[in-house]
């Protein structure tokens, strides 16, 4: 199938790639097809990285060969639009994969905002009237309004404002995952809690409220996951990037991590613990952009008609609402993607090697554990002290009986290292919760209820962890699957 070259950005060296570039891949996977009917169709939509004043990419091949390149006229945000159809007299595929190769030049932006050197806006200019008003999920009348009026009092200022309301949500709000079952500002606001999406959301909204132009980021990650954060106009400095749900890891609490941990997660980044405001003006890098703004609008030519994605993370099932169509295929699907930075994935097989990996939790939840388990025995045979492939060998091992085995490797997941946050938290909180599981198992009644009481102390709901803890506590975990 022919493959597709589109020049994204930006740069083009004669020669080759410019120095510093580093590639990459995103992988989009539907797995796990057995039965497929006739008129069966997989449509998927994944955003390319656009033009960004933080980094310089090019998209190179684009597989299979996309329907169409659909772009946003408002926010400039680019989307592939894939269809595959399969035979249906003809065995099931077992998978099929979409994807597209990218070279891309990251750097970190500093922005020190001078509030005396501050411009005043032009009120009329498209920019200002774009990034000022409200959207789904961004309000910027009653509620929100009438807190951010609060938080910013008589100060007049542009950056003094942003300033007052960066240290309020940072102050305010606690980073859970979940967060709010509501994605919008009011919501966050009311429930005073978020993940990194939902926080800048609602500092979005804040800022739109008293006139401040701002909008939403979308990245992922170099080391993997995806990220959330905002930026704000400012006349005379441009676009000014905020992130303050990691700008709680560094205040004085941790925003629920030790020192220790924060200092192991921020050094290698070269970000100053102790300084909450040094993420407002600062962004490192290790992470290249997805999608700019919220309600990403384009015309889709394969469904006839307008879709709306209010949060498009990349694409595909994480989108909201999601990105992707399936007719005619088996329900219990795995589907999802990743993104492969510093290598180019040799072909489908590697990658298909790599989806076990990245996307284990897709799999256990439709009960395919014995997928995943070759692969955790060769992550952890390369990364003998990292913590994922631990925790789902232990998932392995509660799924197969062997609770001895399980109680070790949560053990393991818990003094392993990493640098990311949601590792972490998956060692501090999750890991606890299964190590109760194996106790409860062996009966070891007592055991069990100090590892729950562990993670209720923590007082972090991550994806659900102290409502679990709180679950199993009062009654003793049984033989149900692993959640």
């Amino acid at each position: 199938m022919r493959s597709v070259w589109i020049a994204m950005t930006l740069l083009v060296i004669a020669g080759g790639a410019p120095a510093g570039t580093v590639p990459g891949s995103y992988w989009y996977v539907v797995d796990h097809i057995t039965d497929v009917d006739e008129g069966n169709r997989v449509v998927v939509w994944a955003a390319l990285p656009p033009a960004w004043h933080g980094q310089e990419v090019t998209v190179g091949d684009i597989v299979p060969e996309p329907v169409a390149i659909l772009e946003d006229p408002v926010t400039g945000n680019r989307v592939v639009e894939w269809v595959v159809r399969f035979d249906h007299d003809s065995p099931p595929p077992l998978h099929t994969f979409f994807h597209f190769d990218f070279d891309f030049t990251e750097k970190p932006v500093h922005v020190d905002v001078d509030p005396r050197q501050v411009k005043p806006y032009d009120r009329q200019s498209e920019l200002y009237q774009q990034y000022t008003r409200a959207e789904t999920w961004i309000q910027t009348r009653g509620p929100v309004l009438d807190m951010t009026r609060r938080i910013v009092g008589s100060e007049a200022g542009i950056w003094p404002r942003v300033q007052l309301i960066y240290d309020w949500i940072v102050a305010n709000v606690k980073y859970e995952v979940p967060g709010t079952r509501g994605r919008d500002a009011e919501s966050v606001l009311e429930d005073r809690r978020g993940d990194c999406e939902q926080f800048s959301v609602l500092m979005t909204a804040m800022c739109r409220s008293v006139g401040i132009p701002a909008r939403t980021v979308t990245n992922a990650w170099t080391t993997g996951g995806d990220h959330v954060f905002l930026e704000i106009w400012i006349e005379g400095y441009g676009w000014v990037p905020a992130d303050p749900s990691l700008g709680q890891m560094l205040g004085p609490d941790g925003g629920g991590f030790s020192r220790d941990e924060v200092v192991r997660m921020m050094e290698d980044r070269g970000v100053p613990v102790g300084d909450p405001r040094w993420l407002l003006g600062n962004l490192f890098d290790q992470r290249i952009v997805m999608t700019v703004g919220n309600n990403i609008t384009v015309k889709s030519p394969t469904l006839g008609h307008r879709l709306i994605f209010q949060s498009l993370r990349s694409g595909g099932r994480a989108a909201q609402p999601a990105a992707s169509v399936i007719d005619g295929l088996n329900r219990d699907l795995v589907q999802g993607a990743f993104i492969v930075t510093g290598e180019r994935l040799a072909d489908e097989e590697a990658a298909h090697a790599m989806t076990h990996q990245r996307l284990a939790n897709l799999f256990f939840s439709e009960g395919m554990y014995e997928v995943v388990e070759d692969v955790c025995r060769q992550s952890i045979e390369q990364y003998g002290e990292g913590v994922m492939p631990w925790i789902n060998m232990g998932k392995v091992y509660m799924h197969k009986g062997e609770y001895y085995k399980a109680e070790a490797a949560f053990k393991r997941a818990i003094v392993g290292k990493s640098a990311k946050r949601g590792e972490i938290l998956e060692s501090r909180l999750w890991a606890h919760n299964y190590l109760g599981n194996c106790y409860d198992l062996l009966e070891r009644r007592d055991m069990a209820r100090e590892e729950y009481q562990m993670v209720i102390d923590r007082d972090n709901n991550y994806r659900g962890a102290k409502d679990y803890a709180l679950r199993y506590l009062e009654k003793p975990f049984s033989r149900e699957k692993p959640e």
